[in-house]
């Protein structure tokens, strides 16, 4: 089995130039967890994740009662008012820059493997230098399922 035969597509993405609260909105209308995104020509230039929104354990500092919503630390009770501010961030902003790929004929054992690796939950599958799909962790459920 092949990356194509595993991915996702067409994959949901956005530009850099949205606002933060434009791509939240996107993954919840979308329920997806990444957005790739694309600058004008169609160029792979960034992704975002809801761990990049910093609601993640990693972003909490040992206090547990301070938490950092896009670079911005807050108390539990203020982050509405957080929210509210950041959501009109950029994409670019607040994007990885570094993405790492997988080209569609890449076997599902380097895809494992390079996920396992790099400590990827999703990567985005491409044709050379276009993306055409994404793969996570929860896609490896219907190699699982396959069987049945």
């Amino acid at each position: 089995m092949l990356a194509r035969d595993l991915m996702n597509a067409p994959v949901v993405t956005v530009s850099p130039a949205a606002t933060v609260g434009a791509a939240a909105r996107l993954m919840l209308d979308y329920d997806v967890s990444v957005l790739p995104v694309l600058d004008e020509p169609g160029n792979l230039v960034g992704i975002l994740s809801h761990t990049d929104f910093g609601l993640h354990p990693r972003y909490r500092p040992l206090a547990h009662n301070v938490y950092t919503l896009l670079g911005a630390s807050t108390a539990p009770q203020h982050i509405e008012d957080v929210s509210r501010r950041v959501s009109s961030r950029t994409v670019r902003d607040v994007m990885r820059r570094q993405v790492i790929t997988v080209q569609q004929d890449a076997t599902i054992g380097e895809v494992t493997e390079l996920m396992l690796r790099r400590h990827i939950n999703r990567l985005p599958v491409m044709d050379g230098a276009k993306l055409v799909g994404i793969i996570t962790r929860h896609d490896f459920l219907k190699l699982i399922a396959a069987d049945q």
